[in-house]
């Protein structure tokens, strides 16, 4: 391993450089002498707190930045310091939106490996294309589908403001049909994600065969569906393994 200076030093020429600065550049905004920062770049330097305080001010970014050595594969893909995609996000609403539906799959599918390393569940995939689940995987030999979804977040024009999750997919067909709406055949269990009330990634599950359905339409699923305030209640269940459970004993009720 090189030294811990040369590791720093690197770092800050990394976010130099996806900045597109050159180093007097860097050393102007910093209020320091282009040569020091060229020591520092270099791992010549055994730098002071107070310099690298400059320098992650100079580039934007908190001083723990200049310490992640190992740059993320999103970072060098998109050229940019996580504190830059971070703020990048925070500054769009849909961004935000998006990123949240995103890690609610992440969460997930963490809870989904550890059941996939104990046996219970099997051949996991973790999609993301549209006219795919979420996921698929096998539990007792037969495949199923998930879909995973976020509760909505509070509405404070709504009276009787219950947790509720909403069961649409984000496009219609690309023939311009309206094909939002979900089958009630197109997935056999659901995980709504309660971040966007209790503030932390936990789930309720439940079966398909559990959900509300249109009433003129009983082959589709209702668009809003009502979730238990955080303690399961009927079918929705706190633990994964309890819902398909539940969804295979349903399926082999005749």
């Amino acid at each position: 391993m090189p030294p811990i200076q040369e590791l720093v030093g690197a770092r800050v020429r990394e976010l130099r450089k996806a900045r597109g600065w050159t180093l007097e550049e860097l050393a102007e905004k910093a209020d320091k002498h282009y040569t020091y920062i060229g020591g520092l770049e270099r791992g010549d330097r055994n730098v002071t707190v107070e310099v690298l305080h400059a320098v992650a001010s100079a580039l934007q970014v908190p001083i723990k930045s200049l310490f992640d050595l190992q740059a993320h594969p999103l970072e060098v893909k998109l050229n940019a310091a996580s504190e830059d995609i971070l703020s990048a996000i925070q500054k769009g609403f849909r961004a935000i939106i998006d990123t949240k539906g995103k890690l609610a799959e992440y969460f997930l599918n963490r809870e989904l490996e550890e059941l996939q390393k104990k046996g219970v569940i099997h051949d996991l995939v973790w999609y993301d294309k549209d006219g795919a689940p979420d996921f698929t995987f096998k539990f007792h030999g037969k495949p199923l589908r998930l879909e995973c979804k976020n509760v909505r977040s509070p509405d404070e024009k709504r009276k009787n403001d219950s947790f509720r999750a909403e069961l649409q997919k984000s496009r219609n067909s690309k023939d311009g049909t309206p094909t939002r709406a979900y089958r009630a055949d197109h997935f056999e269990l659901l995980s709504v994600c309660l971040f966007n009330r209790t503030g932390a990634w936990t789930y309720l599950h439940i079966s398909t065969h559990n959900l509300l359905r249109r009433a003129k339409s009983p082959d589709l699923l209702e668009i809003m569906q009502t979730i238990p305030q955080v303690e399961p209640y009927g079918h929705w269940r706190k633990s994964l393994v309890d819902a398909l459970l539940d969804h295979e004993d349903q399926s082999q009720t005749p």
